[in-house]
């Protein structure tokens, strides 16, 4: 859409109160299908009308919408069905106990969705906006940066498929300054089981604000399918995105770690480098700055117990260079706001029909490696990650690579290989197979005590472009590969390895 077009079409909008004219509504929506919020206020109208099927309609049409303001789910499929009007007469009860607030937002929201329908490509260049003031408010369709400017000032929220809910949140949550709310999410596997962190991590929308107030605020989308339109240009937020999911990881790592420190010694760790003793009391090889830097905050939350923990154990560590504190800054905000992720402890799946490794928190996908297994040898079943070893039998081109990490005290084992063309294939003795760049990863990653699951069909595919036989470490990229610094000794030269290959 050309911006001629787009303030034109602004323009006619903003010569009706499409509150008190339902027909133009009904208008704007056939022309508009998947403008959501359209469909909400005529909803609303129909609602104050007693035509509880044709506001049951609208409703289910404006999806997450009706759900954020509604604070309910829409239960209906079809509006001729008796639940479609108790939804829809619900919804008129609620909406009678609004105060004006909310019906401020109600207005408010969809002039700034219709704002922020400008396609990236039809911007000004030179960072200006085009605004419409409409009753004392102020739709904006912004074409500046991000606030990236002023990290501290950008807050990240994860959704995990309830995003309506979140951007409720983000609006009626009072703000003492000028803002960006981000929400991004990770795709959903193609059972909807899983969230596929590993794949990507990626803005979904965004609110930005210009003061306390919700005047002048912004919407901006940055996925096409959720607006019905060309999507905004994410690329200036992806540094914010990445730095901020680095230390999400890190964050939960930690957890991990503490959770099996109290699980393996019956008490919690008192100091950072309790995690990082000499074999064979070795959980991690070492912590990042970052993580020393959350120890504190994470030991009191888990000390308090397990809701507390997802609340404060985001805290990053201040690390050298400017750019570095803005992401740390970006960071501490998310923390303290977003709906966290990596919460639950790590563990370990391995799925003996795909030849998959991955590394779950809950129901988050957020590493998937493929693995060379046993077949029938390879035994199914829960386990745990009882010893972890640097150099099996004291080399790292061996035939266990250069890291091994035992299963419940058996010879059965996740280690390297030098045969890493059985990756994928059924070719061990029983024992799970894993590239060097892999396992190492792997290993920096799941402390001692981790759980480890054995079964057929228990993780998703695998990631778009990598095969059983992929080379990418991580979530595809070795550069980005997680990786702690090595600040004990673990390995163990008193030993000779006799895992079953």
């Amino acid at each position: 859409m050309k911006k001629n077009r787009f303030d034109d079409q602004l323009e006619r909008f903003f010569q009706h109160n499409p509150v008190e004219d339902p027909l133009y509504l009904k208008r704007y929506v056939k022309e508009h299908p998947d403008h959501k919020m359209a469909w909400y206020l005529l909803g609303r109208e129909y609602t104050a009308q007693g035509k509880e099927g044709k506001a049951a309609y609208c409703f289910a049409q404006s999806g997450e919408i009706y759900e954020a303001f509604e604070k309910q789910k829409i239960v209906v499929e079809r509006p001729d069905f008796p639940a479609a009007e108790k939804m829809a007469v619900a919804g008129r009860s609620k909406l009678a106990r609004r105060g004006k607030r909310v019906a401020l937002l109600a207005m408010l929201l969809p002039l700034l969705m219709l704002a922020s329908v400008t396609p990236a490509s039809d911007r000004h260049s030179g960072g200006g906006e085009a605004s419409m003031p409409v009753g004392g408010l102020s739709a904006t369709a912004s074409t500046a940066p991000p606030l990236q400017d002023d990290a501290a000032k950008l807050k990240l929220y994860y959704a995990d498929g309830a995003w309506g809910t979140l951007l409720q949140r983000i609006l009626t949550a009072p703000h003492d300054a000028a803002g960006e709310a981000v929400i991004v999410q990770a795709p959903k596997s193609a059972d909807g089981a899983w969230e596929e962190w590993n794949k990507a991590v990626k803005p979904m929308f965004s609110v930005a604000r210009n003061g306390s107030d919700a005047s002048g605020a912004t919407l901006s989308y940055y996925n096409a399918q959720l607006c019905g339109c060309q999507a905004a240009d994410s690329a200036p937020l992806q540094p914010a995105v990445e730095s901020w999911v680095q230390e999400r990881e890190q964050a939960a790592v930690l957890q991990s770690a503490i959770a099996a420190y109290r699980q393996k010694s019956g008490t919690l760790p008192q100091q950072a480098e309790q995690l990082a003793r000499p074999y064979p009391d070795n959980l991690l090889p070492g912590l990042t700055p970052a993580m020393q830097a959350m120890f504190p905050q994470t030991l009191a939350a888990q000390a308090a117990g397990p809701a507390q923990g997802a609340a404060v154990a985001g805290q990053p560590a201040a690390e050298p260079g400017a750019a570095a504190a803005r992401a740390s800054a970006a960071a501490a905000a998310a923390a303290q706001t977003s709906a966290a992720p990596l919460a639950e402890p790590l563990r370990i799946l391995v799925d003996t029909e795909k030849h998959r490794l991955a590394v779950a928190s809950g129901s988050i996908i957020i590493r998937s490696y493929p693995v060379g297994l046993g077949g029938d040898k390879t035994p199914e079943g829960d386990f745990i990650i009882s010893e972890k070893v640097r150099n099996p039998n004291g080399k790292s081109n061996g035939e266990f690579g250069s890291r091994g990490m035992t299963l419940s005290d058996t010879l059965y084992a996740i280690h390297g290989t030098n045969k890493p063309s059985s990756i994928g294939k059924d070719e061990s003795h029983g024992c799970i197979r894993m590239k060097q760049a892999d396992v190492e990863e792997l290993y920096d990653m799941v402390p001692a005590q981790t759980k480890v699951s054995i079964g057929k069909g228990i993780v998703p595919d695998a990631p778009e472009g990598e095969g059983d036989g992929g080379t990418g470490a991580g979530r595809g990229n070795p550069a980005r590969a997680f990786k702690v610094p090595l600040q004990t000794t673990d390995s163990n030269p008193n030993k000779v390895y006799k895992w079953l290959d």
